[in-house]
């Protein structure tokens, strides 16, 4: 019996760690283009991703409140040592230090990194620290008032943080550590915990149930982005831009099913299907988002890129040329993670186990 439980675990992990890595990977195609580039792959591309990221960390989460000042002190500790620290690090590393520098560091929105000169991705940290607060705040609540079930309580309080997040005016400087976005980002991750038992319960559907499950999501998906065409915006959460709130709120669910349903039928082919094949690149991709995510984009845009396009640019249209590149820095990103794992694991916020979400 407990075999059984051991091995359902492992599985509903290593499901969400494939779909990490299909996260960071259109994270890094996403970058293959400009901040103020259009062309129709990163729309689709920046419609989900982001939503995605804050919900695969609800659907990685157990919805445990915390009780007492040691218990705060710890979560406190836990997520300032995994984000906070990371972000001073390598906000410094990708830009020289200056009082100007620190004081737009301390401020933290993507216009300041921005200003800052430093690695504008780094706006998530902060972000996706306030979100936790926010999330681990209303699921003490519910505790608190002895709710019957959490996750319903967590899916219900998911609405007014995005009436607040999409609502509230972003000033041109942004807010500090990305506030509003947190309140966004804290209404998915809270969405990902309400819909995380439905989505262990789809993982153990056969594979032909989770076949059609994947074609209807990607049809769905398509419907709100590519046959939209030149009406789709792009949407950059980084600083609230969301263009229309309902295609966003559209394209954010099916974008992220996609993935999701995608990541369900890989776990279930690797062990099913007539010839199994392993994934464990995958699962270990996907268990080194933090390190992809921060090492990535400088040698993506100033290296491989230039060289790519100096070497094919003319004989292949941009998206194969991004997708090479994208595979490279992918490649990349993971070599400098486990050189910098095994000596300096600190740089990647590893000062004691966690989990990056």
């Amino acid at each position: 019996m407990n075999t059984t439980k051991d091995k359902s675990k492992k599985r509903r992990i290593e499901i969400i760690d494939i779909a990490k890595a299909i996260t960071i990977f259109c994270v890094i195609l996403g970058h293959t283009t400009g901040n103020l580039d259009t062309p129709m792959f990163r729309r689709v591309l920046y419609s989900f991703h982001m939503p995605l990221f804050f919900a695969l960390a609800g659907l990685s989460m157990k919805p445990v409140g915390l009780h007492g000042f040691k218990a705060w002190k710890d979560f406190l500790k836990k997520n300032i040592l995994a984000l906070v620290v990371p972000y001073f690090i390598w906000g410094l590393v990708y830009a020289p230090f200056s009082y100007d520098n620190m004081l737009m560091l301390f401020y933290g929105s993507w216009e300041a990194l921005t200003d800052m000169g430093t690695l504008t991705s780094l706006w998530y940290l902060p972000c996706f620290f306030l979100s936790k607060i926010i999330v681990q705040v209303i699921i003490t609540l519910a505790e608190y008032i002895k709710v019957k079930s959490v996750p319903f309580w967590c899916g219900i309080a998911s609405i007014p943080l995005f009436i607040a997040g999409f609502l509230i005016p972003h000033p041109e400087s942004g807010y500090p550590w990305c506030a509003d976005i947190a309140l966004t980002g804290a209404g998915f991750i809270l969405l990902g915990i309400a819909f995380r038992r439905a989505y262990i319960i789809v993982a153990q559907q056969k594979t032909i149930w989770l076949t059609v499950s994947l074609i209807g999501s990607v049809l769905l998906f398509y419907v709100g982005t590519v046959f939209r065409g030149d009406a789709l915006d792009l949407s950059l959460m980084c600083k609230a831009s969301y263009g229309s709130l309902i295609w966003f709120a559209y394209n954010s669910v099916f974008g992220s099913l996609t993935v999701l349903t995608l990541s369900m039928l890989l776990s279930r082919l690797s062990r099913e299907s007539a010839r199994p094949f392993s994934i464990d690149a995958v699962t270990y991709t996907g268990q080194q988002t933090m390190g992809i995510y921060l090492l990535h984009k400088p040698f993506l845009q100033q290296v491989i890129l230039p060289v790519l396009t100096a070497l094919i640019g003319s004989a292949c249209p941009f998206l194969a040329v991004a997708f090479i590149g994208s595979c490279v820095a992918l490649l990349f990103s993971i070599v400098c993670c486990f050189v910098i794992e095994k000596f300096i694991p600190q740089l990647l916020g590893q000062f004691q186990r966690n989990e990056w979400a």
